[in-house]
């Protein structure tokens, strides 16, 4: 029951244009996943005068049927995040990465990677990524992956460092070369 409402929450999520030579464009509004499960915000309490830890969040998520006979040209992923800071102060970067078992989702690099940015007490920060393309990745030759976040944080001699980390846009287009049916 469960694989069946994510597979009609990807239909109603993904677009399917037809856009000729043989090409299949769909667009997958992946925090829709994120946020059915609650995987959306990404809580952070760490205490201070760590030099760096990872938080890590993950969620599995269905394409269409087919996809796994298709070649991939290209997938564009959009992002954004808001950091609200709470108390502590530090650095703290987040990161997005795809594959197709989860054993495999932090091992390479991230798809999204932002800069750290400096928070200190009360804090709201903005972190607008900039859309990032990849070629031919046979990542998304598949009809189940995973997505994961992962927070960077790393925090000043004091108070905790918490707060959370709330996702609020994370998107994929995938172009492929149609084998779909």
């Amino acid at each position: 029951m469960k694989q069946a409402a994510r597979l009609g929450a990807v239909w109603l999520s993904a677009a399917f244009v037809a856009c000729g030579a043989g090409r299949a464009i769909f667009n997958v509004d992946v925090l829709s996943f994120l946020a059915a499960s609650g995987d959306d915000v990404i809580p952070y309490n760490v205490i201070g005068g760590v030099p760096q830890i990872d938080i890590d969040s993950s969620a599995q998520f269905s394409l269409p049927p087919g996809l796994g006979r298709s070649t991939t040209d290209s997938v564009q992923l959009t992002g954004a995040a808001v950091l609200e800071n709470v108390t502590g102060s530090g650095d703290v970067a987040f990161q997005v990465f795809f594959a197709q078992t989860q054993g495999s989702l932090f091992t390479g690099t991230p798809y999204i990677s932002t800069p750290s940015v400096t928070v200190a007490g009360p804090d709201t920060v903005p972190f607008l990524v900039p859309t990032t393309v990849s070629l031919s990745d046979t990542v998304f030759n598949a009809t189940d992956l995973w997505v994961g976040i992962r927070i960077r944080l790393s925090t000043n001699l004091g108070p905790n460092l918490t707060g959370h980390l709330r996702l609020t846009q994370l998107g994929v287009r995938v172009v492929l070369q149609d084998k779909v049916f």
